[in-house]
């Protein structure tokens, strides 16, 4: 793998060891390698930030063969997170970041390489493109196997077919709801179609969809295959991160939290945001498909 930034990358190097750091000095019995992948791997990273928006700086952890698996890996990734944020790395207060938000995938070797070895792409364009910043030594990734264009594709359009007739139809069920002015259920079914929207890219360009209902984190990711994706939803001013927070809340708040509000405005204003992810979802997706 790559160990060397590309050049329109390096300007992070800095910051990439520091973030390097503050990971291994909390977990580095755990960890077999830290990866950079995504747009900074590749040097096509965006920045916006009169807009408020700016590539995601990608970081997949590789776990240690037989350690932490099911709710020990989200505790090491929570505290990772706060860790950063302890160390000044994230500022989730900040309404423009400065410097490029932090995205993690923590798994295990033994995952990591079954999906090489099946030719899983997300994994194997990692392998291909993502630069190697911290290796244990203790471990060797395997060989990629090169999926036929042709299965890809098929497996492409099936996850394009069910993802995104399910984002349209939570997109439909949402002015049923507004007209009765149920907008706390109508906020939760604009949360499921953006995920679904989200999931549908993310699905028909590396078929891979993380388990997690975090759209701005999802958001993200997907928008490591067309930055106009990182413009869906601006939060340049106040205004547009309280409606943006007010959907990421929505998955539970919505439905659990009965001091849960949101106005007619923001809901329109957040429809109107998603019409055009569905519009992109479905712009890039049969592009890629039909390519």
């Amino acid at each position: 793998m790559k160990t060397v930034l590309p050049e329109r990358s390096l300007h992070i190097r800095v910051r990439l060891n520091f973030i390097v750091q503050q990971i291994l000095e909390l977990a580095q019995d755990k960890i077999a390698m830290i990866i950079l992948y995504g747009s900074f791997a590749r040097g096509d990273w965006v920045r916006d930030l009169p807009n408020g928006y700016h590539s995601d700086t990608d970081i997949l952890i590789i776990l240690k063969k037989g350690k932490y698996k099911g709710h020990a890996t989200l505790r090491l990734e929570d505290n990772i997170y706060k860790r950063l944020e302890k160390a000044g790395v994230i500022n989730p207060k900040q309404i423009i970041p400065y410097d490029s938000p932090i995205s993690i995938i923590l798994e295990s070797i033994e995952e990591i390489n079954r999906q090489l070895e099946k030719g899983h792409y997300f994994y194997t364009d990692i392998k291909k493109e993502g630069i190697v910043l911290y290796d244990s030594g203790e471990y060797t990734l395997s060989e990629a196997k090169d999926l036929p264009w042709s299965e890809m594709k098929e497996i492409a359009q099936d996850d394009y077919n069910y993802w995104f007739d399910k984002g349209k139809d939570f997109l439909d069920g949402v002015d049923y709801y507004l007209k009765k002015n149920r907008y706390a259920v109508a906020a939760f079914l604009l949360h499921q179609a953006t995920e679904s929207f989200y999931n549908t890219i993310l699905l028909v360009f590396s078929n891979y969809k993380p388990k997690l209902h975090d759209i701005k984190k999802l958001g993200s990711m997907a928008g490591n295959y067309n930055s106009e994706l990182l413009q869906v939803f601006p939060i340049a001013t106040p205004e547009q991160k309280e409606c943006f927070e007010l959907l990421k809340k929505a998955y539970v708040d919505a439905r659990y939290d009965k001091n849960y509000k949101i106005s007619e405005e923001q809901l329109l204003y957040l429809i109107e945001q998603i019409k055009k992810l569905k519009e992109i979802t479905e712009k890039i997706c049969t592009a890629r498909i039909g390519g």
